[in-house]
């Protein structure tokens, strides 16, 4: 069984805004059901996946409180270089709770 994350959108860009290179940019598009995140290189549009949106908190900024439902798909798992830094940022995050 595949693990799964809640993440808000902030906690995404962080993320990839840490893995983004000259040669690789990020941009997270949030769209009412799913969230997209959109891999560019120097040619352009790399990869592309979406994530489900989870829940909205009421009266929190878009950006904090969006959650999305981050799970592993066959099509993420292909994009070796954003699921494993994400996963493993992910993980280390639930496992170590900011106080």
């Amino acid at each position: 069984m595949a693990q799964c994350y809640l993440a808000s959108i902030s906690t995404l860009k962080e993320i990839l805004q840490s893995q983004a290179t000259q040669q690789a940019r990020y941009r997270v598009v949030a769209g009412q059901d799913m969230v997209t995140v959109i891999h560019y290189g120097p040619s352009g549009l790399l990869h592309q996946v979406a994530f489900p949106v989870a829940y909205v908190i009421p009266d929190v900024p878009e950006d904090e409180g969006t959650l999305i439902l981050m799970v592993p798909t066959e099509r993420s798992r292909e994009w070796e270089n954003f699921w494993v830094p994400v996963e493993k940022h992910l993980v280390s995050a639930s496992t170590n709770p900011v106080a």
